[in-house]
């Protein structure tokens, strides 16, 4: 099926539904269960089709990330912090697990879960449109558990466009970072005691330096994808500038320095996505250096090996934390750019030309309006 053609189907999913309640017209929202919110979030997202999956990532994953952020919620844990809470689960067993409160972007995300069970009473326009006969999330969510067993999960666009995001964040930057460490099992079978003793500098120069040139090429590999986000932005900025014409003579007090300034930002920081490494130097032969003295002291081969197997371990943690810090940065200054056009572009008086210069940016970049 062709990308445009899978954006329709899922258009046509969310069809707005409405309910005459109490000589009032009440709106019903469009709600994703977890497959549905699956199928989106493998979307790729400049509008083209893409080989593979855009997001690997498994219905089970999905349903963790969602449990931490209803639970964490509840809990009133912070945005964007891992805390461990205890909770109480379907079976009334107190459980303590990792939370975690990811950010939300859009007018009004909103999520209903089998966990409001326990955690949240249903309010009183739920009441009201059960008595109307009519079904509500809750009641959706109670069938969907009781088939399938499985804690359920439906959620508006806003709340879904902010879980795609999530999964960006901490996909992109690590989702193939799988770089071997030296272990105190690994350098036993590459290497004796004895040739240690002998070559000490030598083969612990080796190892680090081995250490080093797969943190690079992971890095180069990483920067690929900074480089495909860079082409897809550059595509959009062409087509903003040159709009420029059109937008100077239909709405000239949009087109303002803020916008322009705005839009040579976004070209630099094209230029740093294009430029910018995200990378871990080691100085090699200082670390060989302090190693060394730490042998000659303990004189122990598990424990040197040990001692390199933390110095690695811990040169990747800080290499991971750098790449989901770029990733968090590189995402949001898009997704905050784009929104920005939308928020400009929504000031044009002229009917016409303003549904023209959205529906240009949802039908070719994939922009979504937050409502």
């Amino acid at each position: 099926m062709h990308h445009k053609e899978k954006i329709k189907k899922m258009q046509c999913q969310l069809q707005i539904c409405y309910y005459i309640i109490g000589g009032s017209l009440m709106v019903i929202e469009k709600y994703y269960n977890v497959k549905e919110a699956l199928d989106y979030i493998r979307q790729y997202p400049s509008g083209r089709e893409a080989i593979e999956p855009y997001m690997d990532i498994s219905e089970k994953q999905i349903r963790d990330i969602l449990k931490k952020d209803v639970l964490g919620y509840y809990k009133g844990l912070p945005i964007g912090e891992h805390i461990k809470e205890d909770y109480e689960n379907f079976d009334g067993e107190i459980v303590v697990d990792s939370l975690f409160v990811f950010p939300k972007y859009g007018d009004n995300p909103k999520i209903f879960s089998s966990w409001d069970s326990i955690y949240k009473k249903e309010s009183s326009r739920m009441k009201m449109l059960q008595r109307q006969g009519i079904k509500t999330e809750y009641e959706q969510i109670r069938e969907e558990y009781k088939r399938s067993g499985k804690p359920a999960y439906l959620m508006n666009e806003d709340y879904l466009f902010s879980l795609k995001l999530e999964v960006e964040r901490r996909q992109l930057p690590t989702k193939f970072v799988d770089i071997p460490l030296h272990t105190v099992a690994t350098i036993k079978a590459l290497v004796t005691e004895k040739e240690l003793q002998t070559h000490f500098e030598e083969i612990i120069s080796r190892l680090l330096e081995e250490f080093q040139d797969n943190l690079q090429k992971d890095s180069q590999k990483q920067h690929r994808s900074c480089i495909e986000q860079s082409n897809r932005l550059d595509e959009l900025l062409f087509d903003v500038r040159g709009r420029n014409g059109i937008l100077n003579a239909v709405a000239p007090e949009i087109l303002s320095d803020k916008y322009l300034t705005k839009l040579r930002e976004m070209n630099e920081f094209c230029d740093m996505l294009r430029n910018q490494v995200v990378g871990i130097h080691l100085d090699i032969k200082n670390e060989v250096n302090k190693m060394q003295k730490y042998y000659i002291l303990e004189g122990d081969f598990k424990k040197i090996s040990s001692k390199l197997y933390d110095f690695e371990k811990y040169q990747l943690s800080k290499y991971k934390s750098k790449l989901i810090e770029h990733n968090r940065m590189r995402i949001e200054t898009e997704l905050n750019y784009k929104q920005y056009l939308i928020k400009e572009y929504k000031k044009i008086e002229d009917t016409y030309w303003q549904n023209s210069f959205i529906n240009n940016l949802k039908d070719n970049f994939g922009i979504k309006e937050n409502r």
